[in-house]
């Protein structure tokens, strides 16, 4: 298969299909990834090319695995196995994205927020769950390590609104 059709056919992996709440949503990996790069672009005073690049990216590998929460990976004890095998089918495409501590940092905390922030929207009930409140507090937390403060007082509001 060539590169562009893996590109487009990787793209189009179903986000939240073990989630029964989530489920009927219809978000796919290419809208998360780009979400998750614009978030980066509103929240961060100067992303690296490499960041961008890496947040528009780094799901790629879900085509073979399927995206499947890190709860479950641990659960089914794969998850080290299962994150490695992502990573090297999205280097097969891209080959690989080195990426500082700190950018590291930012995209997992734009990944995570774009996950809650998908929830808030679509099924904000599940919010009071403690999977997704634990999610809130580390989101409140690392926003004001990182700085992000739009993001905190973002979901600060929402936590208010309840």
């Amino acid at each position: 298969m060539n590169r562009l059709t893996r590109i487009f056919r990787h793209g189009r992996v179903a986000r939240w299909h073990t989630n029964p709440d989530l489920a009927h949503t219809r978000d796919t990996i290419d809208g998360h990834m780009s979400r998750t790069a614009r978030m980066i672009l509103a929240l961060h005073p100067m992303p690296s090319p490499k960041l961008i690049f890496a947040a528009l990216t780094h799901d790629d590998g879900e085509h073979v695995t399927g995206d499947l929460p890190p709860a479950a990976k641990r659960r089914l004890g794969f998850k080290v196995a299962l994150d490695i095998m992502e990573r090297n089918v999205r280097d097969e495409i891209w080959g690989p994205i080195p990426i500082t501590k700190e950018d590291e940092r930012w995209l997992v905390f734009a990944d995570r927020l774009d996950a809650w922030m998908w929830v808030q929207h679509h099924a904000p009930r599940v919010l009071h769950e403690p999977e997704w409140v634990e999610a809130q507090q580390w989101l409140k937390s690392e926003a004001i390590g990182i700085e992000a403060l739009d993001a905190y007082w973002l979901i600060t509001a929402a936590e208010t609104a309840r």
